[in-house]
């Protein structure tokens, strides 16, 4: 990960209490973010930092408290972000060689990137994704509603999404992230439509295709991974 900083963005948090005021910056390589109505603030889908002990307590603690931050980076100016209500928080330690203590790690996902696993919330009208890799934008939304697809329909979907405006990007840090606008309804119905005009197919007799995905979180990587079919 060669000048990998430089990829990197900041969280700043602030508060004002009685007797102090807290003032902590910590380095960020993950983000995912989409404006809000007023342009003048995002709201955050995935908040990814590195720091010490107090330091990532009490940015956990200001996640739980449903405060602004203040995030910057690559081609990002100071922009305020809010995970808002029913964040998910996970914490870790990384061991770094020469330091006494190991840094801490923490990430947070909204309630709305919670729900897109598999079986969450099935009724969804859109679907917020960490990379704009077609394979990728097929595989998720496929095991998030439990569509029935093939890898070889990727350029396919991929260039439906954006044929009726159903794909936008987001702000990110370290990733290329999208989001998804339609429900599992409407893709059953593309799919469907596509099958009968022969612009998709399914093979009658043929080993099936592994996927291809990105394996890791990040942008600019060109390493893929097998996934089985």
């Amino acid at each position: 990960m060669k000048n990998a900083h430089l990829r990197m963005g900041s969280l700043r948090f602030t508060k004002v209490l009685r007797d102090t005021k807290i003032d902590i910056t910590l380095r960020m390589d993950r983000m995912i973010a989409e404006h809000a109505a007023d342009n003048r603030s995002a709201q955050c889908h995935v908040l990814s930092v590195i720091g010490n002990d107090q330091e990532i307590a009490a940015i956990a603690a200001a996640i739980a408290d449903e405060a602004r931050f203040y995030a910057t980076g690559p081609e990002i100016n100071r922009l305020m972000i809010t995970i808002g209500e029913g964040a998910e928080v996970f914490r870790s330690s990384i061991n770094v060689p020469g330091r006494r203590r190991p840094l801490r790690h923490l990430v947070a996902i909204s309630e709305e990137l919670s729900k897109t696993r598999a079986g969450g919330n099935p009724s969804a009208r859109r679907t917020i994704l960490c990379d704009d890799d077609r394979a990728f934008l097929l595989y998720r939304i496929s095991v998030r509603f439990g569509l029935p697809v093939l890898p070889e329909w990727s350029e396919w979907f991929g260039e439906m999404l954006e044929r009726k405006n159903a794909i936008d990007p987001l702000i990110g840090i370290g990733c290329t992230p999208m989001v998804v606008k339609g429900t599992k309804k409407r893709f059953l119905g593309w799919m469907g439509h596509a099958l009968k005009r022969g612009a998709i197919t399914i093979p009658e007799h043929s080993q099936p295709t592994p996927w291809q995905v990105p394996i890791s979180f990040s942008a600019g990587l060109q390493k893929t991974d097998d996934v089985a079919a």
